[in-house]
């Protein structure tokens, strides 16, 4: 090819209307400046927080899951997505290179630089390709558009209109944005046609669609002049595309990507904890200002999807909490509380004379968000699991609880009871410190004060509150120790030295007690200096492993699927009964959501002679939440359908006549579970140690 193949840039228009696309341009730069500091003045109203640390590993995380799209393409419908934001990118990258040998070229020419690239087969394989980005952005977001109005799921549905605001970006809406897309890739390929149609070049064939519009457009007579003016009407609509990013629901475009950028690099489930607590002033948050500048542009980055209520157990059972729109709602009185801060701001920085600003707006935690959705969250981590665009809920619904809790005395009375007991006793059942041990009489398993070298152990046994106290899980730990001492672990526990890791606290916002408890388990532990700690429950795990590090405790911790499979694999257990049940496993959330760890207990339980694991869609990262999470074992629910009910008949789908747990909380909402469907005789509910117990012939009780 040479370089006569390619086509003439502008051709056919008038310096006016050249004129107006550049004015045009003009003032879409001054709307984004304008759009960009309304909302960074609105972000900076948040407090202080470092999100400037690892700034490669951002980056890569940023462009895989918002330019790769890495999140959006995990559910069915995210294929239309991304559908039309391939074809929108290829498009924009086509207008670039095409402004690229028009105008930047002639700007390089003066300092003897030619950039100029737009012929020969490079021009016929970017007509193709600009073609199939046209059609691939009409089809993606018509497909979209039928799914918003012809079937709309519910997880479009918007929260109630007097928590809105009636503003132009409400009004608008996605259907505006999206109509201008449409819009301009139809008389983009219109475009097309009529200069083929007017000027008659070489090489057509490469133009597949524009080819067979010019043909249409010429058959109705359309000629330069057609082309001519409608090159301004689609300049004009693609104008009025660029301008929805900054003022419409698009503006997610933006945002998505830095709040991808600016994600949480920490384990997931992990709560920061209070700094300062005997200087604060408050604790918690209860007003919206109060978040950090990360936690305003979460809101200001949700584009609504609704993907955090698909796998919600709130949501699922007709809870009050629904996490999309917690974040609109609390989005819509942000911006509504703006102009009071910005106002307020400004006094405060011209001395404070003369009468202060007052709030007279609705309060964040009873009126916007409502006690009912703050109390109400499992902490199961699925709306941080499914948002394409990072979101951190459940940091911003601790916070409201810790104000709650330790600035109000405000929270539902059944928890009165579980503070009390692990303040006075070690463990939310308030049963006495000194018969935590009780389970383990007869067992000869050592409490590792009383060794003369406790370094001589080759894991520390955290047997956790339920482990020991709880009457069903003491069998459990019964199991374990067995598992071990049949492998030959030197193992020990501390015994009436362990108390409560405080999980149930912390997640019920009461961090100062969480904090008390957990800089008393740091001092035991750093006594000690275990190697590894093995623990059978994930909530010990995840405190252990994640968040005791904030406050001097840096451990190796195992949850007891990861040990089992390891001694299996390395030959020191056995499995040999069989067990001819049909199984389904329950994925703890605090280890396969949080901790990404669901392959140990899969693997331990295939190592059972004759086992058939059944799987069910909700498992693995996808898994459902038994409803004790976020320490709501401790409350009772008083709206919609019980969660554990929920998730049984979930796991009843694969017929299991085994229901293989790996949590003791989980134990008791899954047998609850099976005792309120009257299934005692068909369906047992067995924790993964009692099961390779029973097939390497320890004593599972």
């Amino acid at each position: 090819m040479n370089e006569q193949v390619t086509r003439q840039i502008l051709w056919n228009i008038p310096v006016p209307f050249i004129v107006l696309m550049y004015a045009l341009l003009g003032l879409l730069i001054a709307g984004f400046i304008y759009a960009g500091r309304k909302w960074y003045r609105v972000v900076a109203l948040g407090t202080a927080e470092n999100r400037f640390d690892q700034i490669p590993a951002r980056t890569l995380l940023a462009l895989r899951d918002s330019f790769g799209q890495g999140t959006v393409i995990r559910e069915s419908w995210g294929w239309m997505h991304y559908a039309f934001y391939v074809a929108f990118v290829g498009l924009f990258i086509g207008t670039t290179i095409v402004g690229i040998n028009s105008d930047v070229r002639d700007l390089f020419d003066l300092f003897g630089v030619d950039l100029y690239f737009y012929y020969g087969d490079f021009y016929l394989y970017f007509k193709a390709a600009m073609d199939t980005f046209f059609l691939l952005l009409i089809a993606g977001v018509l497909m979209e558009g039928a799914r918003r109005s012809l079937r709309r799921p519910t997880v479009l549905n918007d929260p109630p209109k007097e928590k809105t605001q009636d503003n132009l970006e409400n009004r608008l809406g996605y259907w505006f944005p999206m109509s201008m897309m449409v819009a301009a890739a139809i008389t983009g390929l219109m475009l097309e046609g009529a200069r083929i149609n007017a000027s008659h070049p070489a090489f057509t064939e490469w133009a597949f669609v524009g080819r067979t519009v010019g043909r249409i457009e010429g058959a109705m007579g359309a000629g330069p002049l057609f082309h001519r003016w409608l090159w301004l009407v689609h300049v004009l609509f693609v104008y009025a595309l660029l301008f929805c990013f900054p003022f419409t629901k698009l503006r997610h475009l933006i945002f998505g990507p830095l709040n991808l950028f600016f994600r949480n690099m920490g384990p997931r489930g992990r709560l920061a904890p209070i700094k300062d607590f005997e200087n604060a002033e408050t604790f918690g948050v209860s007003q919206v200002e109060q978040y950090t500048w990360k936690q305003l542009l979460d809101m200001s980055a949700c584009l609504e999807c609704g993907r955090c209520t698909i796998n919600c157990p709130t949501v699922a059972t007709g809870k009050a909490l629904n996490p999309k729109y917690l974040v609109i709602e609390q989005r819509e009185h942000l911006l509504e509380k703006t102009p009071f801060l910005l106002a307020a701001k400004a006094h405060a920085q011209n001395g404070g004379g003369g009468e202060a600003p007052v709030w007279e707006g609705p309060d964040m935690i009873t009126q916007v968000a409502t006690e009912e959705a703050v109390w109400g969250c499992t902490s199961c981590g699925w709306c941080e699991e499914g948002c394409p665009v990072g979101i951190e809920h459940i940091q911003r619904i601790v916070d409201m609880r810790r104000y709650d809790v330790l600035m109000e005395s405000r929270f539902p009375t059944e928890l009165t009871g579980a503070f009390k007991g692990i303040e006075n006793q070690g463990n939310p059942w308030g049963l006495a410190q000194e018969k935590r041990a009780e389970w383990a009489q007869g067992l000869e398993i050592p409490e590792i004060a009383t060794l003369e070298d406790p370094s001589e152990i080759d894991v520390l046994y955290w047997v956790g509150c339920a482990g020991s106290y709880d009457e069903r899980n003491q069998r459990v730990s019964k199991s374990f120790s067995g598992l071990m001492k049949q492998a030959g672990v030197k193992f020990a526990i501390l015994g009436r030295e362990e108390t409560c890791t405080g999980d149930p606290a912390r997640r019920l916002g009461n961090e100062y007690l969480y904090a008390t408890v957990a800089a008393q388990n740091v001092e035991t532990l750093n006594r000690y200096k275990p190697r590894r700690i093995v623990t059978q429950c994930p909530h010990c795990f995840h405190n252990l492993k994640n968040e005791y590090p904030d406050f001097g405790g840096n451990y190796t911790v195992l949850h007891e699927a990861e040990f089992i499979d390891e001694l299996i694999q390395a030959g020191r257990l056995k499995p040999r009964r069989e067990n001819l049940e049909r199984i389904t496993y329950h994925d703890p959330c605090y280890m396969a959501r949080h901790n990404r760890e669901w392959d140990g207990a899969r693997s331990a339980l295939g190592a059972i002679p004759g086992a058939e694991v059944a799987e069910i869609e909700q498992s693995k990262n996808r898994t459902f939440c038994c409803g004790a999470g976020g320490g709501c074992f401790w409350k009772e629910e008083h709206e919609g359908t019980r969660i554990n009910q929920k998730r049984f008949d979930q796991l009843n789908e694969a017929k299991p006549k085994c229901i293989a747990v790996g949590c003791p909380f989980c134990m008791t909402m899954m047998e609850d579970a099976v005792k309120s469907r009257s299934l005692e005789e068909n369906m047992r509910v067995r924790d993964l140690a009692e099961l390779i117990a029973e097939s390497t012939g320890v004593p599972t009780k």
